[in-house]
């Protein structure tokens, strides 16, 4: 039995739990990014019907990618996994959809390493794979803009979000000499930029021009009491601070004023 641990991913959505179960389920085919994330490559598209996964391609071939194992409408449905490879060789991912006043928090999670001759490699690959795939689900939803909230007071914007700023340091691994940014490891930190970027988290990151080696980000998760998950973002999926590559301290902040709020009339 591996040790190597799951990946749990989850985007808040802006739809109800029956919409959000259905679109995930029933319209896989229309928001699956067949061109970088599938068998075939661009031009097929996939299923998921009859307790089956299946990817066709545009020239009429198949592939089974997983059996469904899971079908609890609209809360779960959870399946065997091995697109590309056989059915002996597969991992398991349990989707859960849970509602959340008008929204839904969609949350994934990934196991069974033991299948694959690489356990830590397949998870790293997968790791960075989902985001992009959620992403593109969210997309199809037309919820990667934070929806608006009757609860909203006048003048304060950031109501219905969680906002967090994440101060960057040289951490206890980082080299003694030499740029950061040189380090092949920075990458890392780059790749997690990219990837909360794709989950339409990203609002800004850069350098602190007054300190060496210091950097900010600032993150926007849509939905409130998000500010477990953002430190588990910055903590663990971020894995140059994993490795003690990077250190970080996570700042709740309360946003009272952004450009949309600072226009004239721009209350009404």
């Amino acid at each position: 039995m591996t040790t190597v641990p799951p990946v749990r991913r989850e985007i808040l959505v802006d739809a109800n739990q029956a919409t959000a179960f259905e679109v995930f389920t029933g319209d896989i085919g229309r928001w699956w990014p067949v061109g970088t994330h599938s068998v075939y490559g661009a031009g097929g598209t996939v299923t998921m019907a009859n307790s089956e996964i299946v990817e066709r391609s545009a020239d009429g071939h198949s592939a089974l990618w997983g059996t469904i194992t899971r079908w609890e409408p609209p809360v779960a449905v959870a399946f065997t996994w091995h697109p590309g490879q056989t059915a002996d060789r597969a991992g398991q991912v349990e989707v859960t959809f849970t509602a959340a006043g008008q929204q839904t928090l969609v949350r994934l999670v990934h196991t069974g390493w033991e299948a694959y001759d690489d356990p830590a490699a397949a998870r790293a690959e997968y790791d960075q794979g989902w985001p992009p795939v959620l992403a593109r689900y969210g997309g199809h939803l037309g919820t990667l803009l934070p929806p608006p909230d009757e609860a909203d007071e006048p003048g304060e914007p950031g109501a219905a979000e969680t906002w967090v700023a994440l101060l960057h340091q040289p951490g206890p691994a980082a080299p003694r000499d030499g740029r950061l940014a040189d380090d092949p490891r920075f990458g890392e930190h780059f790749a997690f930029l990219t990837r909360m970027r794709e989950a339409g988290y990203l609002v800004a990151a850069g350098p602190l021009t007054d300190e060496d080696g210091a950097g900010m980000t600032v993150l926007r998760l849509p939905g409130l009491d998000r500010l477990d998950e953002a430190r588990r973002l910055a903590i663990e999926d971020d894995t140059s601070v994993a490795s003690g590559f990077l250190s970080v301290t996570v700042r709740p902040w309360r946003v009272m004023l952004t450009p949309a709020e600072a226009q004239p009339g721009a209350q009404g």
